[in-house]
């Protein structure tokens, strides 16, 4: 047996695996692969395996791309012991894989820290990492195989249609009979630009080359080492709009009117009982401290008003011959508001927040959330109870607090004083200001049409994780064209 030197053995496994790839040689797609993604238990070796799996079969299905089994290339990065990202770009460079995905995972018990990075190594990226992040994925809700497996499965969708919003590939075109052909077999469709390197290394635009379904539609004037500079964008929209809709389904049923009507008839016990309900039985029993927290701070007020509404009724200061003033008379119409509307969407925050969160980690249906038609009727009825349906706490405590102070405001302009006069053992009703009144109207109806149609057109945030550190590459250099009009502006990266 003849033993090679490490690196010359290490370049002669390379090119077993550039062999594998002739089949693909002739008008091939460019080739992408899932490097070793390195772990530190046993939980995170088994999500490992399965965010290689699930990353390589997205990879493949999206039809751009030629793939390699990742237990060849795992099993080559293994012998040589190549994890740095010096050694995986040179590794991806010599095997001609354009597109690798590599990355490792960190168990902190309660969460896991998932880092993935995409490097890119044809005539543009020259090996350089093109987009990596570094992700925070709660396990706070008991998970089995299949929730595992859909875990791995949006981390990796997740991670693609990142990658391949800024993903370029350059393409070679061949003259055949006068007709203009793209060396590879990339089925995309629209207008791309013919691009050439300068004599700096940067990327300047010649002209507009159009593709339908990978054929060429239009003329090219070819130069010397020119390219076709290809995007991904429109795939991954495509992707994007497939696993958020996947999602909706696996956790929303279909919406209901009947629900909505439950909901409805529900609506004055749920509102009456929030001071009680929604700290103990909400936020406390679902360990939701930040809504616990939030609710003391911003329903205090209001539960304050309602108190004294009730208590310094009109009907209570007659009882003892006194003088009721316009704020004693609003307040005790905005008690009554408090108790049978308005304190329906802290009630319904208390316990759609925790809800949301446990579904979208366990992957399980609810047949409370999802549902647009309660999603605009708690937006037509009370004052940010549609935002806080969705999840969405903050917009909700904006509507919430922006369409209290306007209600109040017209209910105490509507609202007359009454003096109580000793001599005629009577009272007597002063003005109100009808026309200020009417002002504030308008603007409340201007301000809840803006919630409703917020509401309408807002989405759940359905993502199981966060993203805590972001990096994009600011290549390709392309600057400017042949009259020097910016092509492409520079990418951003950004830490939080």
């Amino acid at each position: 047996m003849i033993k090679l030197p490490m690196k010359k053995s290490f370049i002669f496994n390379i090119s077993l695996i550039t062999f594998m790839l002739l089949p693909f040689a002739i008008e091939a797609k460019p080739v992408a692969a899932v490097a070793y993604i390195s772990w530190d238990s046993n939980r995170s070796m088994a999500l490992a395996s399965l965010i290689e799996e699930h990353t390589l079969r997205i990879l493949k299905e999206t039809e751009l791309f030629d793939t390699i089994d990742s237990r060849v290339i795992n099993k080559e990065l293994s012998k040589f012991n190549c994890f740095d990202e010096k050694c995986l770009s040179g590794f991806a460079k010599n095997a001609e894989i354009h597109l690798l995905i590599s990355g490792n995972i960190e168990d902190r018990n309660s969460y896991l820290i998932l880092n993935l990075r995409a490097h890119g190594s044809n005539r543009i990226y020259k090996g350089n990492l093109i987009y990596s992040a570094t992700i925070k994925i709660p396990l706070k809700y008991p998970s089995a195989s299949r929730e595992f497996s859909l875990l791995c499965e949006e981390q990796s969708a997740n991670f693609i249609i990142k990658t391949l919003q800024r993903f370029q590939h350059d393409i070679a075109i061949k003259k055949v009979n006068g007709t203009s052909l793209l060396q590879e077999d990339i089925k995309l469709s629209g207008t791309f630009p013919l691009c050439q390197k300068n004599i700096t290394g940067e990327v300047i635009k010649l002209s507009d080359v159009t593709i339908s379904n990978g054929k060429i539609t239009s003329e090219v004037n070819l130069q010397e080492n020119s390219f076709l500079l290809i995007n991904f964008v429109s795939k991954s929209e495509e992707l994007k709009k497939y696993y958020t809709s996947r999602k909706q389904e696996l956790l929303f049923a279909d919406s209901s009117i009947t629900n909505t009507a439950y909901l409805a008839i529900l609506t004055p016990f749920a509102s009456a009982s929030m001071p009680f309900a929604s700290p103990f039985l909400g936020y406390y029993m679902h360990e939701d401290w930040e809504g616990l927290g939030l609710w003391m701070i911003n329903a205090s007020p209001y539960l304050y008003m309602e108190a004294m509404g009730f208590y310094n009724s009109p009907s209570r200061l007659k009882e003892k011959d006194k003088d009721i003033s316009r704020d004693n008379r609003a307040m005790n119409y905005f008690a009554w508001y408090m108790l049978t509307i308005g304190g329906l969407p802290l009630f319904i925050d208390s316990y759609a927040f925790s809800y949301l969160e446990e579904a979208k980690s366990s992957y399980k249906k609810s047949s409370f959330l999802g549902n647009r038609y309660s999603a605009i009727y708690l937006s037509l009825i009370s004052n940010g109870g549609g935002m806080f349906y969705k999840g969405h706490r903050y917009w909700g405590y904006f509507y919430f607090h922006l369409n209290n102070i306007l209600l109040y405001s017209a209910m105490r302009e509507f609202s007359r004083e009454e003096i109580y006069d000793q001599n005629t053992d009577s009272y007597k009703k002063g003005s109100n200001n009808t026309s200020k009144a009417k002002k504030i109207c308008y603007i409340l109806s201007l301000t809840k049409l803006t919630e409703v149609i917020h509401t309408a057109l807002s989405r759940e945030d359905l993502s199981n994780s966060s993203i805590i550190d972001e990096y994009f590459i600011p290549s390709p250099f392309i600057s400017l064209d042949l009259e020097n009009n910016a092509i492409y502006g520079i990418a951003l990266s950004y830490k939080f």
